[in-house]
């Protein structure tokens, strides 16, 4: 008969195997773990365009084109009548309250640049735009947007089916 073993008293456990099975999980999750910058929730009277675009929306200064108004990230700016803003608003084809407003954008997002260094000022504008505003409107926001220093324009509109 073999001679037993004695039992210690105390049992240890070796935590080095279990710390490195943690870190490879954590590792995984991390890489795994993605976000969504932004969320986007068109308002009551805005109907997007269905299209099969397939890239995610990015970070930018939220435009919303409707057909009672221009908003920018919520905040209304311009009227809308008939599809088009009144003459009032207007120096040529540029809208003087959206220019001074996103003009205001692009100045803040220029200063938070330079005090990061690590962020750089895109000029990039998220529209939102009601599938049945006229075409004329579109391009005076455009044109306005350009004029304040966004030359980049991304347009939301809804996934449809392949």
């Amino acid at each position: 008969m073999p001679a037993k073993r004695p039992i210690p008293k105390e049992a240890t456990l070796n935590i080095t195997s279990l710390m490195d099975i943690m870190t490879i999980i954590l590792v995984f999750l991390l890489k795994s773990y993605s976000t969504e910058d932004i969320q986007i929730a068109p308002s009551d009277d805005l109907r997007l365009p269905v299209s099969s675009a397939s890239k995610p929306p990015e970070l930018a200064v939220n435009t919303v084109i409707t057909k009672v108004g221009i908003l920018v990230d919520g905040v209304s700016v311009v009227d809308v009548a008939g599809g088009t803003v009144g003459d009032e608003y207007k120096r040529g084809t540029l809208i003087s309250p959206l220019f001074d407003i996103l003009k205001e954008k692009a100045d803040e997002a220029k200063a938070i640049a330079e005090s990061r260094q690590t962020v750089t000022f895109t000029g990039r504008l998220l529209l939102q735009c009601d599938r049945d505003i006229p075409f004329s409107l579109l391009r005076e926001v455009m044109y306005t947007a350009g004029q304040a220093q966004f030359a980049e324009f991304k347009f939301v509109v809804y996934k449809g089916s392949d």
